[in-house]
Parts: C-alpha cells; structure tokens; sequence
C-alpha cells in the first residue's frame, strides 16, 4: 500500500519513524551476528585458509547458522576475548536479544504518545549506533587479519561471494 506523505499526520509519521529506527537497530544486530560468523569462521578458525573452497563454503555456511550466542561462546573457545570486547559482546546479546523479543511489550505504554514515540526513537537511535560500533570494530579484527595473512583481492572476493551466497544475493 502507498501512502502519500502529505496525508499521513504527524502521530503516523513518527510511528512510521520508529519503525523504520527499530528496523535499523535490528540490521546492525544482525551485522554484529553476521560479522562473528565471519571472525569465528575464517579469522580464528585454524584451517580455513588451508581449506578447499567447498570446505571453506561449508566452515563458514555453518558459522552463519549460529545464533549470537553460540557465536560469542565459539569466539571465546578460539581466543581469549579482551575484556572490553568481551563485555561489548555480552551487552550486545542482551540488547539483541530484548530488542527482538521483548522491545515492543515493554515499550507498549510509550507507543500510545507521541512523546513516547520520541523516547522510543531516541532509544533506538542509540541502539543502533551501539551495535553499529561493534561490528565495526568486529570488521577492523577481520581486515586486519586479512592484511597480516596477505589475503589478496581475489580471496576477498571470493569471501565476499561466499556470504552472497549465503545471504541469497
């Protein structure tokens, strides 16, 4: 359904806003999981590079099926997790995890006013910049790594494809 813009009111527009925050709060999320499977499966997993393509396919195919949990505990099997990442990881869970289950029956009562549409929208802005910060940090670990282990472009590439494919693109 389209709506014209100019007949949406004011309350519409901001829940419309909201929304689309909660939307990209949960993107970044997601890019935080999706970021771990790339660093647990091919950064820190031992045989990867040393791999054929089709094992390579299928070290990172089930990595990508992990939940950010499962990610975080098999990161931390791999390495030691500096503390302040580590803790970065384990706030990142629980916010997921409340954003994706619990997020809108806990803010039911702010749904019902446009100033707690606001607060909602604030919240969500945060939020999306707190896992945004992360998984940039997550992707500096990975082309680090990649630099260090001379990765070259056709490598990236084909990393690149790889999650693609996973990914349906």
């Amino acid at each position: 359904m389209n709506y014209d813009e100019d007949q949406l009111d004011e309350n519409a527009k901001c829940r419309r806003e909201l929304f689309g925050r909660y939307g990209l709060a949960m993107y970044h999320a997601q890019c935080v999981e999706k970021s771990l499977a790339i660093l647990t499966s091919c950064v820190f997993h031992r045989e990867f590079l040393r791999s054929s393509i089709e094992v390579r396919e299928e070290i990172q195919s089930q990595s990508f099926t992990k939940t950010l949990g499962l990610l975080i505990h098999k990161l931390g099997a791999q390495i030691i997790i500096p503390p302040n990442l580590n803790n970065n990881l384990l706030d990142a869970l629980r916010k997921r995890n409340w954003l994706a289950h619990d997020y809108f029956y806990d803010r039911a009562h702010d749904l019902l006013s446009p100033y707690g549409n606001e607060k909602m929208i604030e919240e969500l802005t945060n939020l999306y910049k707190f896992f945004s910060d992360i998984d940039r940090h997550l992707m500096s670990i990975a082309d680090s790594w990649s630099k260090k282990m001379g990765i070259t472009e056709d490598i990236d590439n084909e990393i690149k494809e790889m999650k693609n494919k996973l990914h349906g693109i």
